[in-house]
């Protein structure tokens, strides 16, 4: 799936990069896309002795294919849901570095606000293979799911998923759903998205 040049230059890439050991832990449903995104969950971890696949029955997501980045065996709080293209191919490979170092990438005000979280926090973050905008306000969501063991943070590409993009009413991208409450149109400042995120829990 993955050409020999981008091979080498993800396994050079993962050598430097990648800290504490990450599971790709996914689920799919027999079709034709979970088949491709499985295939090439296990071509990346074959690049690298930090990144393991595996296959969960019991992930649970809105629907699949559906991938958790995480650690030690468990799910994190980082999904994403459909095929893994375009600009969300290289996000998804600055996720996996991301959950494998946890340097995350917040101010230290937002993160005194995170640290006062008690009550579930589920992002919704509906994106399209082409957009530009998406993958800075997937991996910005990502920052805020790290960061919180109540947040979590769900990529949706639409294409894959139009019975639910129609449901959320999702026009433009990215679109951000918070707790089924507050919306956000387009890419947002971090105190934009923390400040939502506040507001669906009051």
């Amino acid at each position: 799936m993955l050409s020999e040049s981008i091979k080498l230059n993800l396994r050079e890439d993962f050598e430097k990069s990648l800290k504490d050991k990450v599971n790709l832990i996914f689920k799919g449903k027999g079709d034709k896309l979970s088949k491709k995104v499985e295939d090439l969950l296990k071509e990346l971890s074959n690049l690298s002795d930090k990144i393991e696949f595996i296959y969960s029955d019991s992930l649970e997501c809105l629907d699949y294919p559906c991938v958790s980045i995480g650690k030690d065996g468990k799910e994190t709080r980082i999904k994403y849901m459909g095929s893994i293209e375009g600009g969300e191919f290289k996000n998804f490979i600055d996720a996996i570095k991301l959950v494998s170092t946890e340097g995350i990438d917040l101010d230290d005000r937002t993160l005194e606000f995170i640290k006062e979280i008690n009550k579930p926090v589920d992002i919704k973050i509906f994106i399209t293979l082409s957009c530009g905008w998406c993958p800075p306000m997937v991996l910005k969501c990502y920052n805020f799911a790290l960061a919180s063991n109540f947040i979590t943070a769900t990529a949706i590409e639409c294409f894959s998923f139009p019975e639910i993009a129609n449901k959320y009413s999702v026009i433009t991208v990215p679109k951000v759903v918070i707790n089924d409450k507050k919306e956000l149109i387009g890419y947002k400042s971090e105190n934009e998205i923390l400040g939502s995120i506040l507001a669906s829990i009051t």
